[in-house]
């Protein structure tokens, strides 16, 4: 199995690309080990986990909440878990996302790990500790950083999915390339049909190059301090489209970076033909850069962005393809940014 290694100040993550059942029967034995999935990944996949106690979550975003994990809390304290057993949640972004919040803070923080079952878990929920729920409809409100021990990306799981769930994970993977690394930017811009018919030479190439990229970050700044935060690109309009309009979380992103190139462009920061290139990336993809939506709705939610400080938000914003820095940018500049894409 292939494998690299993040190094942060709350842990270190072995990412390992290879078959789940085989790297979870290798530590079978050495420590008591519980499953995590939800329903879907059950009735599709529940041969590669039996012989697993589970603990099975309703599918979808909402059953990210506090009530979802109190309920973890008391099968955990019903099974008697302990520091030394080993919490793996096998699923997608909504999965990881609570498994990590549970684990890091039952009895103060047990062992976890993940296998992502989605192209938009493989290169983003499941890498970097990121790991909480969501409050009164907003995103990640309350939540931890704390790297899972490790996280196994097996892509035989990604030949079940819909079509739309991998074109929407190939947002995170545009928004690498776009805001950290132009040569994955090239790669998908001549690659993106192999990658998303599941090529197997393509899709390790963009998903290994992604999580690569977003390790790096991760590991000189792992807690938003400064370069982690150039992640966040599309995601403060994004976040806010993503509350409003109810959309797949990758579509919201694709369009809060179509929203934010502009934005850039109108701040002089990026050439308006680097803006073009991206959003039409994104409509090859399948992806979409605009959404028929209340305008002061999403401005709205964009003001209680939690990069928000007084009347200005921290953003990443692009100053070229593959490189960009973060900006204090006013609310009030927003407009014109998100009325061109809720048009």
């Amino acid at each position: 199995m292939n494998s690299m290694e993040l190094h942060a100040s709350s842990g270190s993550t072995k990412v390992v690309f290879g078959d789940s059942r085989e790297f979870l029967s290798s530590i079978t034995g050495r420590t008591e080990m519980i499953l995590v999935v939800d329903d879907n990944i059950t009735r599709i996949h529940g041969g590669k986990m039996n012989g697993f106690p589970r603990i099975v979550l309703e599918a979808g975003e909402s059953a990210k909440t506090l009530k979802t994990v109190e309920g973890i809390y008391h099968e955990l304290m019903d099974k008697d878990v302990d520091k030394s057993s080993l919490i793996v949640g096998i699923g997608g972004g909504t999965v990881s996302d609570i498994t990590g919040f549970a684990a890091s803070t039952f009895k103060r923080g047990i062992p976890f790990g993940f296998v992502p079952t989605t192209l938009l878990a493989q290169v983003d929920a499941s890498i970097g500790g990121k790991n909480g729920v969501n409050f009164n409809g907003y995103k990640n409100m309350i939540g931890v950083v704390r790297q899972p021990d490790f996280c196994v990306i097996d892509f035989s799981f990604l030949k079940t999915l819909p079509l739309e769930q991998l074109v929407s994970g190939m947002a995170e993977i545009v928004k690498c390339g776009a805001i950290l690394d132009p040569d994955l930017f090239l790669l998908v811009e001549e690659n993106y049909g192999e990658i998303i018919s599941l090529d197997a030479g393509r899709l390790e190439q963009a998903v290994s190059r992604t999580v690569s990229s977003k390790m790096k970050v991760v590991g000189e700044d792992e807690m938003d301090g400064g370069e982690r935060m150039k992640l966040n690109f599309g995601h403060t309009v994004g976040h806010a489209i993503e509350k409003v309009a109810s959309l797949p979380h990758g579509h919201s992103i694709s369009i809060g970076m179509a929203a934010e190139s502009w934005l850039a462009v109108q701040k002089g920061i990026l050439p308006s033909n680097e803006a073009r290139r991206i959003e039409t990336l994104l409509k090859d993809i399948g992806l979409p850069t605009r959404y028929k939506m209340n305008m002061d709705e999403v401005l709205e939610a964009i003001s209680k962005d939690k990069k928000g400080s007084g009347d200005s938000i921290n953003i990443a914003l692009p100053h070229c393809i593959g490189s960009g820095s973060i900006h204090k940018v006013r609310k009030e500049e927003f407009k014109d940014a998100v009325k061109r894409v809720c048009a």
